[in-house]
């Protein structure tokens, strides 16, 4: 957790963790106390509060300018920069010739990256199913080959001459639920020299506890607390849509887990893993680099 968690005062994460463990029950009535009592000193109060006076039902990507701000401002660029820095000292280290991202986005880990490595490998391919996403990417970096698909697609179609010496994938394998993430990892074993992923080391609490309640309010008004001049805007339009999904689903959209769990999963895949290194210090979590090879 960032030095910064120290900003998001105890007490009112405590008021915080409240109202989310009513909206998780149901109990909207008690969440609207809870949140009106902690609104004067937490933008997810305020977020929520209008969200749910609104009724609103909005998914957290629908509102673009939000998202932007949240993706490409606060913390979230000390963030990509120690990212690319760490991913660019790969390249270097290892001097891939092929090499392969796995859910690449618009590339805003991957370009960086590659700008700053003294080696850039001689053939960049990705994996990128978001055809807006896609089409942003292939406008920035000339590719070698670009599959506009899921990670599952593509691994299943891999072909005996698919071969890279590198492949990466960063905040991409939580999107896949497990169940259909890993055979896809045991699909790519056998074509990749090295895989180096990055995602977040998260905490694990009982399902349903206080404690868990009061992790997301932290780490969620954190995210917001660091957008500065934005923080409004990506609470209500961004952040609350998000928690909201997170509480009420009924079924995960997203598959986090600690990074012990990722090295198991991992190994179950069919990697040996060769390094578990620290990365950055984020309002949601610790980033963490994990490289194994087959």
């Amino acid at each position: 957790m960032s030095g910064n968690a120290k900003a998001v005062d105890v007490t009112h994460a405590r008021g915080l963790g409240l109202a989310l463990a009513a909206l998780a029950k149901g109990r909207e009535d008690d969440a609207m106390v809870a949140l009106t009592a902690t609104r004067q000193r937490s933008f997810m109060a305020r977020a929520l509060l209008l969200s749910l006076a609104e009724r609103q039902d909005a998914n957290a990507y629908d509102a673009p300018r939000a998202f932007e701000a949240f993706i490409r401002g606060g913390g979230n660029i000390a963030l990509y920069s120690a990212m690319s820095d760490m991913l660019a000292r790969v390249y270097d280290r290892y001097r891939p010739a092929r090499m392969i991202d796995i859910g690449t986005g618009d590339g805003l880990a991957l370009v960086p990256a590659l700008a700053a490595a003294s080696h850039r490998p001689r053939e960049v391919d990705v994996v990128e199913p978001n055809e807006t996403m896609f089409t942003k990417l292939a406008a920035r970096l000339p590719l070698h080959a670009g599959y506009h698909q899921g990670f599952e697609a593509f691994a299943e179609n891999l072909g005996a001459d698919d071969r890279w010496e590198l492949a990466q994938s960063t905040f991409a394998l939580q999107s896949i639920p497990p169940h259909a993430r890993m055979p896809a990892l045991t699909q790519l074993a056998s074509h990749v020299d090295r895989l180096v992923i990055v995602e977040f080391d998260i905490p694990m609490f009982a399902e349903g506890s206080i404690d868990l309640y009061e992790s997301l309010a932290r780490r969620y008004e954190l995210a917001a607390t660091e957008q500065g001049e934005h923080a409004e805007l990506v609470a209500s339009g961004f952040l609350a849509p998000m928690l909201l999904g997170q509480l009420r689903a009924q079924s995960p959209s997203n598959w986090e887990q600690p990074a012990a769990a990722w090295v198991d999963e991992l190994l179950a895949s069919g990697f040996q893993v060769v390094e578990v290194e620290h990365v950055h210090d984020y309002s949601w979590a610790p980033a963490v680099r994990i490289m194994a090879v087959p």
